[in-house]
């Protein structure tokens, strides 16, 4: 089974992310936060819709050996980033930093375009089913029906045809790292220390609402665990090889 959302720095896994965050609440609460943290976030220049200013950004925000990215694929990515940013804001008090933010987007896509790039070198491909399959997976992650998912990520500027591009581009990559890497071990003291790390969290997670919670056992977490610890060393390897590929390429950002 593929694991799609174990990749980083990808529009789809990061648009995901933020539908997910809001995905069980009410969207006006969610708008509401929004316009809240703007508020908090006096340095950002947000219009009224929440979203930052792009009017800067050029027409051609890299390249890539020879392949542009262009303000179409950044501004996407970009805005979404920025609204989690701004919902985030209003609980640490801190304004966003779009010139960081700007770069960090700028730099997730360039490493996509370096993985993809060396995906296709390797004539690894992926079926229209593998990609629908993953649509599934991530719409039910975000407690939607494909059908709303997709309109969410159309709200976001991407539609369906952008989305499975995406995807299948997410896909590639993580075809391309087991490729490079093989598939990834997890050991038993990895999964205790996993263990130990989910417990203090959900532990700390019940003192702060005034519960107290039963952590489940070690053998009940074991599969969720060993996912969890496989899904880090994929993030970590693909990270790894991104900055290799990264060394070895042609990269220009026009930020």
């Amino acid at each position: 089974m593929r694991k799609n959302k174990w990749l980083l720095g990808l529009a789809v896994s990061v648009s995901v992310v933020g539908l997910a965050a809001c995905g069980g609440e009410d969207g006006g609460d969610s708008s509401e936060e929004t316009s809240a943290a703007a508020e908090q976030s006096p340095g950002a220049e947000a219009g009224q819709d929440g979203k930052p200013a792009t009017d800067d950004i050029p027409d051609v925000v890299a390249e890539v050996n020879g392949d542009k990215i262009t303000k179409d694929d950044f501004v996407p990515l970009y805005e979404t980033q920025y609204q989690q940013m701004q919902m985030q804001s209003q609980q640490s008090g801190q304004q966003v930093d779009e010139d960081q933010l700007k770069t960090q987007t700028a730099e997730n896509l360039v490493s996509t375009k370096l993985l993809t790039q060396e995906a296709d070198k390797r004539d690894i491909k992926v079926s229209d089913k593998d990609i629908d399959k993953a649509l599934e997976e991530s719409a039910k992650s975000s407690q939607m029906s494909k059908d709303d998912f997709l309109g969410a990520m159309k709200d976001q500027g991407m539609d369906e045809k952008k989305v499975n591009s995406e995807m299948a581009n997410q896909l590639k990559i993580e075809d391309l790292i087991t490729d490079e890497y093989g598939e990834f071990k997890v050991t038993g003291e990895e999964i205790g220390q996993a263990y130990e790390q989910a417990k203090t969290q959900q532990e700390q997670m019940a003192q702060q609402g005034g519960q107290q919670q039963e952590v489940p056992e070690l053998e009940e977490m074991r599969p969720q665990l060993e996912e969890q610890v496989k899904s880090q060393k994929s993030t970590e390897a693909t990270q790894k090889f991104a900055e290799k590929l990264r060394k070895q390429g042609d990269v220009t950002i026009n930020l």
